[in-house]
């Protein structure tokens, strides 16, 4: 089965193009993502110690923190996105890869067929979006842009600023039915092997 594994900030539009990607696909993905895993969070540990809550880092930007609850949760959802690939399901990921979460998915990822797509975005664009949404802490983005393309290999890259979900998904489907093998998660293993 295969894995497009989307990556990109908060307000990128990785779930626009998800939800074009399963319209446009031949074969039927279905889509997981990190929001997911924070919806399965009982309310009382939004803005907790032990789930998910906000501060600002050693940069004065907004970052995520995770507790017990929270780490647990996005664990689980790891595992769980790994067991449906393992199943035999084609999957869409919906991620936001923060400092910590990539050698998990490397390792979950092994022997799977996976397309890494990295949705990038301008900052400025991002923060628009951001408030327009009204649903994101304001800064999220900003705290995330340095972060989340931080050591990962795409097999391709869309930059959502000036290009809606339609093409990206178009890119991205593309790319994936091209019977191009996938290797941007084998390349990643060997990087993280040779440090």
């Amino acid at each position: 089965m295969t894995i497009i594994f989307l990556n990109g900030c908060t307000s990128s539009g990785k779930s626009s193009i998800a939800a074009a990607l399963q319209a446009r696909l031949v074969a039927p993905y279905l889509r997981m993502g990190i929001d997911d895993a924070f919806s399965t969070v009982p309310p009382k540990y939004h803005q907790h110690k032990e789930g998910f809550f906000f501060d600002r880092d050693e940069r004065g930007l907004v970052r995520l923190n995770m507790g017990p609850v929270g780490r647990a949760a996005l664990r689980a959802h790891r595992h769980g996105a790994s067991a449906a690939a393992r199943s035999g399901a084609n999957l869409i990921l919906d991620e936001v890869l923060l400092p910590g979460m990539l050698a998990d998915w490397l390792a979950l990822l092994d022997g799977l067929d996976v397309f890494m797509a990295g949705v990038r975005c301008e900052l400025g664009e991002l923060e628009r979006r951001e408030i327009a949404r009204g649903d994101r802490m304001t800064g999220q983005a900003r705290g995330q842009f340095d972060l989340v393309h931080a050591d990962v290999v795409y097999d391709i890259e869309v930059d959502t600023t000036r290009s809606d979900a339609e093409a990206s998904a178009a890119a991205i489907a593309a790319k994936v039915e091209s019977g191009t093998s996938a290797d941007a998660v084998r390349r990643m293993r060997r990087l993280f092997t040779d440090k």
